[in-house]
């Protein structure tokens, strides 16, 4: 009798781990076809691949994250901004997260949430160039100017070789009357972007 429990055991502990195995290849298997859906436009389809996706599993959070992602190159803005919420719930600590969230509230110029994300991901990951662009971006539409200023600044110490960044730091200094020092961003701007039209415009009034 212990023999042949010994095998029924074993037989039992060998069907999980099939099915273990047979189900991680199924989840591989949707998240691939989600992957060529999203290639193909098809973004609907592609968030339904993963729908089965358990909100308890290990790729939950990845799951938040990619459907903000598609409702996004949707165009459904609110429900993008929504799962982006519900992974920083998740992990607070999400940089992927915070910076996802900024994409849908700069098109609805909701430029204080994107805003206050940009600092938020900037908070766990300082200098991070997307956070420091798209903090600029939410700050040129709130015509914060000398936040603007500052933001530009540390993009330009920290990424120097960067035209978009002496751009903003240009548009920053224009419009606060800092002149002299708008004419040498704008000429920085072309030596890193040579034709840049915006440079060009501005120094050619000048």
């Amino acid at each position: 009798m212990k023999f042949t429990n010994k095998y029924v055991f074993l037989a039992s502990l060998c069907g999980v781990m099939i099915f273990t195995a047979n189900s991680g290849y199924a989840d591989e298997a949707a998240w691939k076809n989600s992957y060529q859906l999203e290639a193909t436009g098809k973004y609907i389809d592609a968030i339904k691949a993963i729908e089965q996706t358990p909100t308890t599993s290990f790729d939950a959070e990845l799951k938040f994250l990619r459907q903000g992602w598609l409702y996004y190159l949707m165009g459904s803005y609110d429900e993008s901004i929504r799962d982006y919420r519900l992974a920083i719930e998740r992990n607070k600590n999400s940089v992927d997260a915070r910076l996802g969230v900024t994409l849908p509230l700069l098109v609805l110029k909701r430029w204080r949430e994107a805003e206050q994300n940009a600092r938020g991901a900037l908070s766990i990951s300082p200098n991070s160039y997307t956070a420091l662009l798209r903090l600029a971006i939410a700050l040129e539409g709130q015509h914060d100017w000398a936040n603007l200023e500052k933001t530009a600044a540390i993009m330009v110490a920290v990424y120097p070789s960067d035209a978009t960044s002496f751009v903003y730091l240009a548009r920053a200094y224009a419009w606060l009357n800092k002149k002299n020092e708008a004419v040498s961003a704008y000429a920085a701007v072309l030596t890193r972007y040579p034709g840049h039209l915006e440079a060009k415009a501005y120094l050619e009034k000048k």
